[in-house]
């Protein structure tokens, strides 16, 4: 009786799993398929980056000229 149930709810998170990345990739493809959203994500994410890498930069002692 116990296996069975943890069967059961290994085997529905295995369909929420399936679901969420389902979720993803329909955002992924919309995402993709629109030129304007692409440009701002893209930009978004280059912004985060370089901000992430001056900020490691700096932890580590190098400041820039003031």
């Amino acid at each position: 009786m116990v296996m069975a149930n943890i069967a059961s709810i290994i085997a529905s998170l295995g369909d929420v799993s399936a679901w969420f990345w389902t979720l993803f990739t329909d955002l992924v493809d919309l995402i993709a398929g629109n030129g304007l959203l692409l440009i701002m994500v893209v930009f978004a994410i280059v912004a985060g980056s370089l901000g992430l890498a001056l900020r490691v930069v700096r932890k580590f002692g190098v400041k820039g000229r003031r």
